[in-house]
């Protein structure tokens, strides 16, 4: 009705336009045409008229798909060099289990107990490189008193070998003790990893609902890293800078009290202006991160949106936007840049003066016999020594905030409850039934003012196929997706088999269903991984029995490569019927108990709802059955129809008996037809 509206029609197959003209024109002259108008019962008649001319481009389209399969053997270089690579055997020293296991009362101090002997080894590890820097201002003492002042070669030569040996020794523990260090640290990463991916695993559709995508990437890249470069470099730097710190401090006053007290004069205004920086550093890096966040999060949806910006020319205002959004990280970052400005020169400038004071000091020492020239210099080695690490810690500072504020929201992501959580007891789904029991059941999402669902009683039984209709907006998916436990009712109760959704392992009880969404999401990978995805590992004839299960094989042999075509991101190389078709394919493999379909026509031309059609009807042979149907011609060839009004059930009976009842589903019926007839 809507093409008769229109002052000329293109006909397009496959990349070329077969013929252009009125309606009237091209239904008398082209075949395609009257093919595309017939839907599910004019393409079924063709297929029978024509079989040989249907087969002929499947057999040459499965030649070039073998023939594309052999183009792609590896060259015996590349196998010759394989085979010269070393095996792969190394893995993290992580129970797998353990990090996947949830952790709402997740802290630091529970990632570290399984590295807790290989975090004190690098600890005394640490202890002993700084040590060895503290050996050296002394080794220069005795070179210059025992050994230029004395005149005494030999004592230089002895001091120059145990200097050597040092660095020597010293080598050897840093080496020692980066390997440790690493290596724990990426165990301590991987754990991390695995723990926040099974966990956003666990949560419900309805922390993703409220979640901005670009803040749930956030937590796993930018948070992550910062904790991944302070575990991995910063720790050991802010320990080794500590140990220097007092060591220093310790070595100072043995030396020389009175100077060492009179460097200690520099100690109060280093450690107000540590404390101001950490303070207001602090604050500026917790704005930074938030709003790095909110930066992400506009990418990923401006990304994800791009073909609507370019439809509605939002580029310059979405520019825009995003330099705002930008700029407001760069005034956060500029404003902890110049905290950093102005504390390292002020610790520099401490430094000098301490130098200053020392000399002056020393001075009157040096001159009275009391402090000898190598006792002066090594002084001063260790004034440098002595701040360094304090300029060091500062510098480390900001990677140690970035990874404080990183595990923050790390643990806050960790700490949220999943609104499906297991059973005490979980009771594994093994082969069901697929009796499907829904007893005064309301829902209502979280924030939102009335139920979606109220008082909602339903049974179906195994096998047999229910049509949910009604407005949009009425409660249908909804009610599906408590079926798939997506969401858990907030009263009543979903019974699979007589026995509460609620207590069945998740996992396993979702093995048993196949969801096919109107738009299926496919990931990134071939068409054989496609349709793997819910069984992976089965052979490649399991993938072709599916795909031809539910007629999809015919057109997979079409596509370049076949069952290897590279799908792409969300399935954007494939038409919508591609992806459809594919995806019951994938639901096909899974052989499940129950099928639940939230329209898988209602965005297909013709043509290809015929081809969804076909293959539906054999995926729901002797399988229970939920279909969300938008188009009512897709309702009335279910077993039974269950009209949806305002969240309740107002009406279930077969297509012929709500036709006789004159109710809601016949005004809707009515309303469908009539439109259609007006039209014409």
């Amino acid at each position: 009705s809507t093409l008769q509206l229109a002052d000329r029609i293109a006909v397009l197959h496959e990349g070329r336009v077969l013929d252009v003209g009125t309606h009237d024109e091209l239904t008398e002259r082209c075949p395609r045409y009257r093919l595309l108008l017939a839907g599910p019962e004019g393409e079924t008649e063709s297929a029978e008229e024509e079989p040989e001319a249907r087969a002929a481009p499947v057999v040459d389209a499965a030649i070039s798909h073998w023939d594309a399969l052999n183009s792609l053997a590896p060259s015996p270089q590349m196998l010759a060099r394989l085979e010269k690579l070393r095996p792969a055997t190394d893995t993290p020293a992580v129970d797998d289990a353990t990090a996947r296991a949830p952790e709402p009362r997740f802290t630091l101090r529970k990632l570290l107990r399984p590295v807790l002997i290989a975090l004190i080894a690098g600890l005394a590890l640490e202890a002993l490189d700084a040590l060895a820097g503290l050996a050296l201002p002394a080794l220069v003492r005795g070179g210059i008193d025992n050994g230029i002042a004395a005149r005494a070669f030999s004592a230089v030569v002895i001091v120059s070998i145990a200097g050597l040996g040092i660095v020597l020794a010293d080598w050897l523990v840093t080496r020692s003790e980066t390997m440790v260090v690493g290596r724990n640290g990426e165990r301590l990463l991987y754990t991390l990893r695995v723990k926040i991916f099974a966990h956003l695993q666990r949560l419900g559709l309805d922390f993703y609902e409220r979640e901005l995508t670009g803040r749930i990437m956030t937590r796993m890249t930018t948070d992550v890293d910062a904790l991944s470069s302070f575990l991995q470099t910063g720790l050991v730097s802010m320990v080794s800078s500590v140990l220097s710190f007092f060591g220093v401090m310790a070595a100072l006053l043995i030396i020389n009290v009175r100077l060492g007290l009179t460097v200690l004069t520099i100690i109060p205004p280093l450690v107000v202006a540590t404390l101001v920086f950490r303070t207001k550093s602090s604050r500026a890096y917790e704005a930074a991160r938030e709003r790095v966040a909110v930066v992400n999060a506009d990418l990923a949806e401006n990304v994800a949106g791009l073909r609507v910006t370019q439809a509605y020319r939002r580029e310059g205002h979405n520019r825009a936007a995003f330099a705002g959004l930008s700029h407001a990280y760069l005034r956060a970052r500029l404003r902890s840049q110049r905290l950093i400005a102005l504390y390292f020169p002020f610790i520099q400038t401490l430094s000098v003066i301490a130098g200053a004071l020392v000399l002056v000091v020393a001075a009157g020492q040096v001159r009275t016999g009391l402090l000898t020239a190598g006792a002066l210099i090594a002084y001063l080695l260790y004034i440098d020594m002595f701040f360094a690490p304090v300029q060091q810690m500062s510098q480390v500072f900001d990677g140690y905030q970035q990874a404080v504020v990183g595990l923050r929201r790390i643990t806050q992501l960790l700490a949220v409850p999943t609104s499906t959580p297991l059973a005490r007891h979980p009771r594994r789904a093994g082969r069901l039934d697929g009796r499907i029991e829904l007893r005064d059941v309301s829902f209502r999402y979280e924030g939102a003012s009335r139920d979606a669902l109220r008082d909602i009683n339903l049974t179906v039984k195994p096998g047999e196929t229910v049509a949910l209709v009604g407005q949009t907006g009425a409660g249908k998916s909804t009610l599906v997706k408590l079926v798939a436990r997506f969401y858990d009712a907030t009263s009543g109760a979903v019974l699979i088999d007589g026995l509460d959704v609620r207590d069945y392992d998740l996992a396993s009880y979702r093995h048993r269903l196949g969801v096919v969404p109107q738009e299926p999401y496919l990931f990134s990978g071939t068409v054989a991984d496609a349709i793997a995805y819910g069984r992976p590992g089965v052979s490649p004839a399991e993938v072709e029995a599916a795909a031809r299960a539910v007629g999809a094989h015919e057109m997979i042999t079409t596509l370049p490569g076949g069952y290897s075509h590279q799908v792409g991101e969300r399935g954007r190389s494939l038409s919508a019927g591609q992806r459809q078709l594919i995806a019951l394919a994938r639901a096909q493999l899974v052989d499940p108990a129950i099928l639940l379909l939230d329209e898988a026509t209602s965005a297909l031309d013709l043509a290809s709802e015929a081809a969804v059609t076909r293959a539906t009807a054999r995926l729901t042979t002797r399988r229970t059955t939920l279909v969300v149907a938008h188009r009512l011609t897709t309702a009335a060839r279910a077993d039974r129809i269950v009209v949806v009004d305002n969240g309740r059930i107002v009406e279930s009976g077969s297509h012929e008996e709500l036709l006789t009842a004159d109710g809601t589903y016949a005004s809707l019926w009515h309303a469908f037809t009539g439109e259609s007839e007006l039209v014409a």
